[in-house]
C-alpha cells in the first residue's frame, strides 16, 4: 500500500511516504512555518520515493487534537491533494499517533498520551493495549481520571510542566516517560495496520476536542 502522510498538529511538521515497500520521511520545526514548508516537503519526498500521486493508494493526515492552526493546515492540504488526485483520506488521531510512536521504544500495556493544550490544560487519551479507552479529552492536568492501572507510560509533547499537577495516585502509577511527537511515519503504521477507516475529501475534518479557538491558541 503506497501512502503519503502529513502532520502539523504540533511544532514539528512531519511528512512520510511508504512507496513500494520503502519508507521515506522528513521533519521541520516551527509553528509559523508549517504552511510554507508542507507542500515543498511533500514534493521532495515524492521525488525521493520516485512515485507520483496516481500511484498512491491514499493520504493520511493528523486530524487532531493539537494546534488549531496546524490542524487546519494539514487538513486543507490533504483535502486539496485528495480532490485533485481522487484519493481517499485517512484521518489519524494525534494521540493515537503518539501512543504508536512511544510503543516503538518499549511496549507498555497502559499509555497516557498527552499534548500541551495551553491555557493550563492538556489534551489526553488513555490507551490500554493500543486501544483508546473512552474519548479524547481536554482538561486541567488535575482533572485527569484513569482506571486504577499501574505501570503507566506517559508519552507526548509538552507535558513536563504539568507533571506536579497530575493527581497524586496517577503520579504514583506512572513508571516511565517518553517524549513523543505525532509523526507521519506512525500514521502510516496505523493505516497499514487497518486501524484507520478511509473517508472522502468532503468528509474529512479536523478534530479540535476543545470547542472554540481561544485567544493565545495556536
Amino acid at each position: 500500500m503506497n501512502i503519503l502522510a502529513i502532520d502539523t498538529s504540533s511544532e514539528l511538521a512531519t511528512v512520510a511516504i511508504e512507496a513500494f515497500g520503502e519508507h521515506y520521511s522528513e521533519e521541520q520545526e516551527g509553528f509559523r512555518q508549517h504552511a510554507q514548508l508542507l507542500l515543498p516537503m511533500v514534493e521532495r519526498l515524492l521525488q525521493r520515493a520516485e512515485i507520483s500521486f496516481k500511484e498512491l493508494n491514499g493520504i493520511a493526515f493528523g486530524r487532531g487534537p493539537g494546534s488549531f492552526t496546524g490542524l487546519r493546515i494539514a487538513c486543507s492540504v490533504a483535502k486539496g491533494l485528495a480532490y485533485a488526485h481522487d484519493l481517499p483520506l485517512y484521518p489519524v488521531s494525534s494521540l493515537a499517533t503518539i501512543n504508536n510512536e512511544a510503543q516503538l521504544v518499549e511496549p507498555y500495556p497502559h499509555v497516557l498520551a498527552m499534548m500541551d493544550a495551553r491555557m493550563h490544560q492538556v489534551y489526553w487519551g488513555y490507551f490500554h493495549k493500543d486501544v483508546l479507552q473512552g474519548n479524547e479529552q481536554v482538561s486541567a492536568p488535575s482533572d485527569i481520571l484513569l482506571p486504577d492501572a499501574s505501570s503507566i507510560l506517559l508519552a507526548g509533547v509538552g507535558f513536563e510542566a504539568y507533571l506536579p499537577l497530575l493527581p497524586p495516585t496517577l503520579q504514583q502509577n506512572i513508571v516511565n516517560y517518553s517524549s513523543a511527537f505525532p509523526k507521519a511515519s506512525a500514521m502510516i503504521r496505523l493505516v497499514q495496520g487497518g486501524q484507520i477507516n478511509p473517508v472522502s475529501a468532503a468528509e474529512a475534518l479536523p478534530v479540535y476536542v476543545r470547542d472554540q479557538v481561544t485567544q493565545g491558541e495556536k
